[in-house]
């Protein structure tokens, strides 16, 4: 049997009074080929964003292989390639998650400079 890849079961979005996803499940296993198809405004990049860590749920759940990709930025996006159309950052995350969930895009980073980054920035 082929290992779960994408668990979404019941995932509502809102933005406001409108409703992008309403109670969505998609469940996708590995070696298959898999599309979102809709209209604009239908709800394809909310999910995506819902996939790749970048909005909470607000109720339902999300597992990409198996995790949490809010709370496993790491473990997650080390596994999946992901090229928005747009250069967006998600306004809720504190610059520590913001850099857990960069740090997912580079296997090189060295988290010991970020420290010092920080400071310098805090004290110009």
């Amino acid at each position: 049997m082929a290992d779960m890849v994408v668990d979404v079961t019941d995932l509502p979005r809102s933005f406001g009074r409108n409703a992008a996803l309403d109670r969505v499940s998609l469940h996708a296993t590995e070696g298959r080929v898999h599309g979102l198809v809709g209209a604009n405004g239908a709800g394809k990049t909310t999910l995506l964003k819902h996939l790749l860590g970048l909005l909470r749920a607000q109720s339902g759940s999300v597992r990409v292989f198996n995790s949490d990709p809010v709370r496993d930025p790491v473990g997650v996006l080390r596994r999946i390639g992901y090229l928005s159309e747009e250069r967006e950052l998600p306004e809720w995350m504190r610059v520590h998650e913001l850099m857990d969930y960069t740090r997912a895009f580079h296997p090189t980073w060295d988290a010991s400079l970020a420290p010092w980054s920080l400071s310098r920035i805090r004290h110009s």
